[in-house]
């Protein structure tokens, strides 16, 4: 039991360097810079490395009770900072995910809603092969299904909910704990990898408003947040492909061995929409649902 508690101390702490404190440590070293230099002498080299010699100099480095406390706000400031930037990673999630029915989400979502109507009208007007194939990729690259949401992230997920729901008659909310139980490892661990980095992705634009903020000090904060900000649109984009190609991988392989678990007797090779309906209706067990087993 010491040697496990142990190995989950150690993996902690591995996590917790590499999300919070190393990425901190860099904001710090930047805020610093930002604070020295300033918009006047914003990419003046020499000015900052005579405030480094000022700062070897002082007194304070020279004693261990100095060095102490300012390896202590240097490491507080940039935890500090990884919560903020985690903090505000989170936000922007939930932005993210708005369904977009209130403006200036919905505005957003109609204008969405409106070029993916207009992709689908290229597609039933194409006449060739080759512009059949093109139109579809198109509308795909737009969304899977009819866009409804105000962000390409949003409809995306929604679009892998609703997939499910035609093919198997499943609801993902109601069935993916049950499914998460009976994954393999390696399907949980792919799984969570692929969640770690959409959520990483997301922390990036907190990591980006931070960037921004110095920028009221050092104007090239501002370049560095754009940078961050474009990497994290880039990431997003692989990250949310990845998390939902697997969770519906993971609901074509494993939904009719969740079935055969349930109903040991009916056993389906594949899952029939039907069926799906039915398993749907046996796990929601809502007292309102016609279809339920508590229904009266």
């Amino acid at each position: 039991m010491t040697d496990f508690l142990r190995e989950i101390g150690k993996k902690l702490a591995e996590r917790w360097l590499s999300l919070l404190a190393l990425p901190g440590l860099l904001y710090v070293a930047v805020a610093a810079v930002a604070h020295v230099l300033g918009w006047a002498h914003a990419l003046d080299p020499i000015r900052m490395s005579r405030q480094i010699d000022t700062w070897a100099s002082s007194p304070a480095v020279r004693s261990t009770g100095g060095i102490v406390l300012i390896s202590a706000a240097v490491v507080a400031g940039s935890v500090m900072a990884g919560l903020a930037a985690a903090a505000l990673g989170r936000l922007a999630e939930i932005i993210r995910h708005l369904p977009g029915r209130r403006p200036p989400a919905r505005w957003l979502a109609d204008r969405r809603r409106s070029r993916s109507q207009a992709a689908k009208r290229a597609a039933d007007s194409a006449e060739t092969a080759t512009e059949i194939r093109a139109a579809i990729r198109g509308a795909d690259r737009l969304s899977r299904i009819e866009a409804d949401r105000p962000t390409w992230t949003a409809d995306r997920l929604h679009a892998c909910r609703v997939r499910i729901e035609r093919a198997y008659g499943l609801d993902l909310d109601v069935i993916w704990p049950r499914l998460w139980l009976i994954l393999p490892d390696s399907a949980r661990a792919e799984i969570n990898a692929a969640r770690d980095g959409y959520a990483a992705s997301a922390r990036l634009y907190g990591w980006s408003l931070l960037y921004l903020m110095l920028a009221v000090w050092w104007w090239p904060a501002a370049v560095i947040a754009l940078a961050i900000a474009t990497t994290a649109q880039l990431t997003t984009r692989s990250a949310t492909v990845l998390l939902t190609d697997l969770i519906e991988a993971a609901v074509d392989v494993y939904a009719p061995v969740l079935a055969a678990h349930l109903d040991p007797a009916a056993a389906p090779a594949a899952l029939t929409p039907e069926q799906g309906r039915s398993l749907t209706a046996l796990l929601r067990r809502s007292r309102w649902d016609p279809d339920s087993p508590l229904a009266d």
